[in-house]
């Protein structure tokens, strides 16, 4: 894998904050999906980073859930 292709720790980290930052549910599933098919495609497909990014997913759909359902 080159350089180019790798995926820093600390691009990963900036890439998951501003996903559970983003007040907008659809927007923040689709940073977290997104984020988790790179570090897929760029780390492997069972990269342990990958399922920390889905479970934030997770987490967002949940919270999207009890705010009545509303995707924002």
């Amino acid at each position: 894998m080159s350089s180019s292709q790798q995926m820093t720790d600390a691009e990963i980290e900036r890439r998951m904050a501003q996903a559970a930052e983003e007040g907008q549910h659809r927007t923040a599933a689709r940073l977290y999906d997104q984020l988790g098919k790179d570090i897929q495609t760029r780390c492997g497909r069972y990269d342990s980073r990958a399922l920390d990014v889905f479970e934030g997913l997770a987490r967002v759909i949940d919270k999207a859930g009890k705010g009545g359902g509303k995707w924002q």
